[in-house]
């Protein structure tokens, strides 16, 4: 389906989904909340971000996306959270004006041990995206990682390192369903389309948070993190729909880790398997599929 084909698609689910609002009757405008709460595994108060989208103070059900984000956008939950508007759904609902009908959640990861490391420690507060006025900002290049990988990544029999499959998302999981569970009952969330999706680290914690509470997503979308094929039989028991998107030429993630788990999954007999792989594009693959409709379009197909 062609771009401009998918735009009145989402702009037909997003009107169905809100509904109509009545003769003289303004629509509510979209929100940015921070929610707190007592993190169990670090003892600390943090918050997290719940967007709310146009027309939310309807009393319809919303679908809701949890989304987890990148290493680069790690921070302590209150003074560093702006960092999660940097990439992905939250950016382009807030900070870029897009009319996207979801209730948006969007918590922060723990520094940890990588707080010294050089994208982090350096990184620059200015460089947080702010809401526009009007319009549309331009977006970071989806091509702004080196592009020296082959297209096909490299003819090699070798396999990812631990630490690609170990996200410390991992250590959240209580945590995160807990938050889709508090925005369900709190922001008119519906149980039945809940989606999960994440860029390169929060994508390999989405296919370990998929992997484990398969039945309380409607569809799973990580972008540029592959899955275990050890721990994927849950996703395929539970039929979860997934779409995967890689980098072709991404030398941080290379795609050829992909295949080990897609195929695992289509093996088991998972019927709703999808893989996109971006040719042309590194590492930051997720702007190109963050900016565009066919996720989103996608997504609000699916339903438990």
């Amino acid at each position: 389906m062609k771009r401009r084909e998918l735009l009145p698609l989402l702009a037909g689910a997003a009107a169905a989904t809100a509904g109509a609002a009545p003769v003289g009757k303004a629509v509510s405008q979209p929100e940015l909340r921070r929610v707190s709460y007592r993190s169990a595994r670090t003892g600390a108060e943090r918050d997290y971000f719940v967007y709310l989208p146009p027309g939310h103070a309807s009393q319809r059900e919303w679908p809701v996306m949890l989304f987890l984000h990148g290493d680069g956008e790690r921070g302590d939950g209150k003074a560093e959270l702006d960092f999660v508007l940097t990439h992905g759904p939250l950016f382009e609902a807030w900070c870029q004006k897009r009319d996207l009908p979801f209730v948006i959640i969007s918590p922060q990861l723990p520094k940890f041990d990588l707080a010294e490391v050089e994208f982090i420690k350096n990184r620059d507060p200015a460089s947080i995206p702010r809401r526009r006025a009007e319009g549309t900002d331009p977006r970071p290049s989806a091509a702004s990682v080196r592009l020296d990988e082959p297209l096909q990544g490299k003819p090699s029999d070798d396999r990812p390192s631990a630490e690609f499959l170990d996200s410390q998302w991992t250590l959240f999981d209580a945590e995160l369903i807990a938050m889709v569970d508090a925005t369900i009952a709190n922001f008119r969330g519906d149980p039945r389309r809940v989606y999960l999706t994440g860029l390169s680290s929060g994508a390999f914690g989405g296919w370990s948070l998929a992997a484990r509470h398969a039945a309380r997503f409607a569809a799973f979308a990580p972008v540029a993190g592959f899955g275990n094929p050890a721990d994927v039989e849950p996703i395929a028991t539970h039929k979860l729909p997934l779409w995967a998107f890689a980098g072709g030429r991404d030398p941080v993630v290379p795609v050829r880790f992909f295949y080990p788990a897609l195929n695992r999954l289509e093996a088991l007999g998972h019927p709703e398997v999808r893989f996109t792989n971006h040719e042309d594009l590194g590492h930051f693959t997720w702007v190109r599929v963050y900016e565009g409709v066919d996720l989103y379009a996608w997504f609000l197909a699916q339903s438990r």
